[in-house]
């Protein structure tokens, strides 16, 4: 889970495999956290809708977005 200034929450996953299937567990928790977004991470590149709601996503992609978002937070701030 990241959790941001703004308050936006975003729900993360983490697999080994090329396949980005999410975990009964992670239905469970997104169902306390309400997050904003929703990620499952996974060991390949390309970015696809895992589940209705749910972004498969690669490691390297996932960095790219945190970063981005927390540098338009600081240059608000």
């Amino acid at each position: 889970m990241f959790e941001f200034p703004s308050g936006d929450i975003w729900a993360i996953e983490i697999k080994r495999s090329l396949t980005a299937k999410v975990s009964k567990g992670f239905h469970i928790a997104r169902e306390d956290l309400e997050p904003t977004r929703l990620f499952v991470v996974y060991a390949g590149e390309e970015r696809f809708p895992a589940t209705r709601d749910v972004e498969g996503i690669g490691v390297r992609e996932l960095a790219t977005m945190v970063r981005v978002v927390n540098r338009r937070q600081v240059d608000v701030d």
